[in-house]
Order: structure tokens, then sequence, then C-alpha cells
């Protein structure tokens, strides 16, 4: 098995994938069209999801680069990674009035009788794929 190119591959794809699905869930009309949001706070959410896309193919061109120090690529991309998803998870009690939940307050889903956040199942699964990422990669060779 190849560790490298598997922790290349899932953290790929919890970078390319999760900025191209920051962008598919975020300019909707629950968020970054929403009406009722302030302009300036529509403006702000769009540079920060066009600086994650950037980030995002930047450290993906750090992992697939041919390089002497794969395992900085590696330490790099899974910094970015967990830089942007794991405030998902604290935000909400550092800003009052934030909220986990997009939809119309008091209608969150549960499941077995407690509040599910759909949005932080997808943010656990890629913070759990980063974490494997970087492990895979963390005894990746020089390539030169």
């Amino acid at each position: 098995m190849n560790k490298p190119l598997i922790g290349r591959l899932l953290l790929t794809f919890v970078l390319i994938g999760g900025s191209l699905m920051s962008f598919l869930l975020d300019w909707r009309k629950n968020h970054l069209l929403n009406p009722l949001w302030h302009p300036h706070a529509r403006y702000h959410s769009a540079i920060l999801l066009f600086l994650f896309a950037g980030v995002s193919i930047v450290s993906t061109w750090l992992l697939w680069r041919s390089s002497r120090e794969p395992k900085v690529a590696f330490a790099a991309a899974a910094l970015i990674s967990l830089a942007y998803w794991t405030p998902f998870f604290y935000v909400p009690y550092l800003l009052p009035g934030a909220s986990y939940w997009a939809g119309i307050p008091g209608h969150e889903p549960h499941i077995a009788g407690i509040i599910v956040y759909p949005n932080l199942l997808v943010v656990t699964i890629f913070v759990v794929l980063t974490v494997i990422g970087w492990w895979f990669g963390r005894g990746a060779l020089p390539e030169r």
C-alpha cells in the first residue's frame, strides 16, 4: 500500500472537495444570498470562500509537486485544512448570536431526541480525513 499516495488523495479530496462544497452550499439563499444578511457580511463571507479556494489550490500543489521535504507539504496541507474546518465547532461559543443551524430556528434536525447538525457531521468527516491523510503522509520519503 502506498500510504503517501493515499494521504495525498485524501488531503486533495478534503481541500478541493471541501472548497467546492463550500461554494455550492454557501452561495445560496440561506447564506450569501440571504437578503437578511448585511451586504458587508456577505462581502466578507464571499472573500473567505475565495481565500479558502486559493489556499486549497496552493496546498494541493504543495502535496503533488516534487519536493525534498514532502512531510512539510503534508503538514502544511493538513494544518490549512484544520485551520478552516475546526472553527466550525467553536465559533458559536466565541461569537454571540452565531448558530450551527442555517435553517429556521427551532427546526433543527433531531435523531433519537438529540439535535444533529448536518454541517457538523460533514466537518467531522473532513477533520478525520485530514488527520488520516496527514498520518499516511508523515512517513513520506523525499522525492529527489
